[in-house]
């Protein structure tokens, strides 16, 4: 039998057949220390070095350590966003030690802890200000809460989704090789479909969101957004484990983020006392309830999610 990896086919494992006494499968260490030093192909230096390039272009591009001292005197923004970049660090480093392909070990944790820095910054903070939200104008410059929120959230679910692509054995069910474009095709799924159902969610706002964070400043809106985002970047980090297990647990991912959709469509028609529909603002209690009902639901998808991979097993 062969043991996959993500980085590099390392040959086959070595299991030893005794007449009368069954099979005995070698250690892993000592099945480590047979395989030899860890050596990469072309592909993956490649792809290290176009990491580290992208992770200095984010950092060059959200760049603060210039600007005068005083501008983060008072200010929690850039606090929000350094948050949400090393959750997301310790959410990738959590998954390669304790649930990772067992071959992922020595230079390739690096390979991948750089790449997922990558990710991080240029998918996650960088690409952010496509919805009006910047680290460095509207965060530090003019202390903007609400975009540092949207920032900070949007960086997080980022690295919840890359860090469930690196979940798991490359293919827990055969003996194939494994490879680096393996949990970067499952990443970009599910980053792909975050994009898609958070646009749906901004559809049901009035107006841009860009105008909602630069001029009005609204912390509520931000907030019920940044919790839609959280929740759904969760239920994508579960889809996007490489313990896939077949179609019907896929389907409850979308079954989960229609669900999301549709508390966003039961908020938005959310009518007061007197009837009006109300568009162009929600009172803090409601968006607060909006926002505890994202998280509710995430958190009840994932405890599904356990149940189900004990009743469904494979398929």
């Amino acid at each position: 039998m062969s043991v996959p990896q993500y980085g590099r086919f390392v040959g086959p494992s070595i299991v030893s057949v005794h007449a009368g006494t069954g099979i005995t499968v070698i250690s892993q260490n000592d099945l480590n220390c047979r395989r030899g030093p860890q050596t990469v192909d072309g592909s993956e230096i490649f792809m290290f070095i176009l990491s580290g390039v992208l992770a200095l272009t984010g950092i060059g591009i959200n760049r603060t350590g210039s600007l005068h001292r005083l501008y983060f005197r008072g200010n929690p923004g850039p606090g929000i966003i350094r948050l949400g970049i090393l959750l997301a660090m310790v959410w990738i480093g959590y998954v390669l030690w304790r649930h990772g392909d067992p071959s992922v070990r020595g230079i390739y944790v690096v390979f991948y802890l750089v790449m997922g820095y990558a990710v991080v910054k240029m998918f996650g903070q960088t690409v952010a200000a496509a919805y009006g939200a910047r680290s460095r104008v509207d965060v530090a410059e003019r202390r903007n809460l609400p975009a540092a929120l949207l920032i900070g959230s949007f960086t997080l679910a980022t690295g919840l989704i890359f860090g469930g692509s690196l979940w798991g054995e490359a293919d827990p069910e055969g003996g194939g090789e494994g490879g680096w474009w393996i949990p970067v095709t499952f990443f970009l799924l599910g980053w792909g479909t975050l994009l898609l159902v958070f646009g749906i969610f901004l559809r049901r706002e009035e107006g841009r969101i860009s105008r909602r964070l630069r001029r009005e400043r609204s912390l509520d809106d931000a907030r019920a957004a940044s919790f839609f985002l959280l929740a759904s970047g969760a239920t994508l980090a579960d889809a996007s484990s490489g313990d896939f297990w077949g179609w019907r647990h896929a389907l409850l991912t979308f079954g989960v983020l229609a669900g999301l959709l549709v508390l966003r469509e039961v908020f938005a028609a959310w009518t007061d006392a007197r009837g009006r529909r109300l568009r162009t603002a929600y009172s803090q209690r409601q968006r607060i309830v909006e926002a505890g009902a994202y998280a509710v639901m995430a958190l009840a998808a994932w405890g599904l999610n356990r149940v189900l991979d004990g009743a469904w097993g494979p398929g």
